[in-house]
C-alpha cells in the first residue's frame, strides 16, 4: 500500500508540492522559534539558580533587574543583618562591561561584591579553575566563563575591564545564564571604576544590591517578608518573587511559539484538507471499482489517510530540517561574539515533525471517511 499511494501522489506532483511546501513554512518558523525558545529556558533555568539561591534587596522602585537610578545607603547592610534569621547580608555594585554592551540575553557585567562577607554569595556558583574572591583581594578578578572565553584568557593572565587590568584568579563552571557573562570583582573595585567612568557623578558609599543568605533552617520566603517588614525605603525581592520575574521572559517566547503552532494548524491542515478532498473527487470511479471487486472499507480509510499523513511527514521533515540548517547557520553567524541564540534539543528536533505528521492525519480524517463510505454503485455512476 505504501508504495500505491507514494504513486498517488506523484501523479498528482503538482498539487502535492504545494500542499507539502505549505507545511514546510509552518514547520520551519516552528523550528527555528522552538529553537529560539529552548535557549531562553535554558537560560531561564540557569537564572533561577543564581537568583532563587538568596534573597535580593534593592532600592525602593526597583526590580531584580534595575529599572531605578536610586541606590542603597550601605547602613542598611546593618540593619538587614539585624533580622533574626540573616546569615550575612552582602554589599554589591554592578555597571556594564562596556558602554555599548548588546546582544542576546543578560548583559555582561561587572559585578562587585564585599568580600568581608561573600563567601556563600561567591560559592553559590562552581568554580571551574583558580579560587574564589576572597576578603582583602584587589585588582583581581574572577571571570563567568563566557567572558573568559571572549578575552580568551586564563587563571594567571590579565584582563582590561573599563580601562583598567586585573589578573585573573578564577573562572567559573558555565551556568548558561546570567552569571557566565558576570566579572566578579571587590567592591571596592567596582565602586572605583564607576567612578572613574562617570567623573561627575558623585557616588558615595552606596550599593545598588544587597544579597541576602538565610541562617540553614531558616525558609527564605518567610525571612524576606520579615526584611521588607524591619528596614524601611527598600524594595526585598524573595526567591519565589525572583523565580515569577524571570518566568515572565519566557512566557512571552511560549506564548509566540503556541501562536506559530496555531497558525500553522490552520493554514497547514486547511491545506492538506483541501487537497485531499480534491484528490477523493479526481478518484471517485476508481473508489467506487475497488469496492466493487471487493475491496473494504478499512483498506480505503487507511489508504487515504496515510496519503495524509506522509504529506504531513514530508512537510515536517523538510521544514524541520530547513529549520536546524537556519540554525547552525546562525549559531555560528554569532559564535565569534559569543553570543549562542539558538539551542537545538530533542523536542525541537523531533516535536515539529510529530506535529506535522498528527496534522496531516487529522486532517485528513474527514476526506478518508468521505471516501471510506461511497457505495459502489454511486462511485461509478458520478461524472
Amino acid at each position: 500500500m505504501f508504495r500505491y499511494v507514494l504513486r498517488n501522489m506523484w501523479r498528482r506532483k503538482a498539487r502535492t508540492f504545494l500542499t507539502v511546501f505549505g507545511i514546510v513554512v509552518g514547520i520551519f518558523a516552528l523550528t527555528v522559534l522552538g529553537a529560539l525558545s529552548a535557549r531562553l529556558n535554558q537560560q531561564v533555568k540557569g537564572a533561577e539558580t543564581w537568583f532563587t539561591s538568596k534573597i535580593s534587596v534593592v532600592p525602593a522602585g526597583s526590580s531584580l533587574f534595575g529599572g531605578s537610578d536610586s541606590y542603597l545607603e550601605l547602613s542598611k547592610v546593618d540593619e538587614i543583618e539585624a533580622v533574626p534569621g540573616v546569615k550575612s547580608a552582602v554589599a554589591g555594585f554592578g555597571l556594564l562591561l562596556s558602554s555599548d554592551s548588546t546582544g542576546f540575553g543578560a548583559p555582561e557585567l561587572i559585578v562587585g561584591a564585599d568580600l568581608s562577607k561573600a563567601d556563600d554569595l561567591l560559592n553559590l556558583l562552581e568554580i571551574d579553575e583558580g579560587r574564589i574572591l576572597q576578603e582583602g583581594d584587589e585588582g583581581v578578578v574572577v571571570l563567568g566563563s563566557t567572558l573568559a572565553e571572549k578575552f580568551e584568557v586564563g587563571v594567571g593572565d590579565t584582563v582590561e575591564l573599563r580601562g583598567k587590568e586585573f589578573e585573573v584568579v578564577g573562572i567559573y563552571v558555565p551556568t548558561l545564564s546570567a552569571p557566565d557573562s558576570f566579572a566578579f570583582v571587590s567592591y571596592d573595585d567596582a565602586i572605583n571604576l564607576f567612578r572613574s567612568v562617570n567623573p561627575y557623578f558623585q557616588v558615595e558609599d552606596i550599593a545598588a544590591t544587597i544579597d541576602v543568605i538565610p541562617e540553614e533552617g531558616v525558609d527564605a520566603n518567610e525571612l524576606a517578608a520579615r526584611i521588607e517588614e524591619s528596614v524601611d525605603g527598600i524594595k526585598v525581592i524573595s526567591p519565589a518573587e525572583a523565580e515569577k520575574q524571570i518566568s515572565q521572559f519566557s512566557l512571552i517566547f511560549n506564548a509566540i511559539l503556541l501562536g506559530i503552532g496555531f497558525i500553522a494548524l490552520i493554514v497547514g491542515g486547511l491545506s492538506i484538507i483541501n487537497t485531499m478532498i480534491m484528490s477523493v473527487s479526481e478518484r471517485t470511479k476508481e473508489i467506487g471499482l475497488k469496492k466493487a471487486i471487493g475491496a473494504e472499507t478499512g483498506s480505503v480509510l487507511s489508504e487515504y489517510l496515510l496519503e495524509s499523513a506522509l504529506i504531513g511527514f514530508f512537510g515536517g521533515l523538510t521544514g524541520m530540517l530547513l529549520g536546524l540548517l537556519t540554525v547552525y547557520l546562525l549559531n555560528n553567524a554569532t559564535a565569534s561574539s559569543q553570543v549562542t541564540v539558538f539551542t537545538i534539543t530533542a523536542t525541537v528536533v523531533i516535536g515539529p515533525v510529530i506535529f506535522a505528521t498528527v496534522l496531516g492525519t487529522v486532517a485528513g480524517l474527514f476526506p478518508a471517511l468521505r471516501a471510506a463510505r461511497l457505495k459502489p454503485i454511486d462511485a461509478l455512476k458520478e461524472d
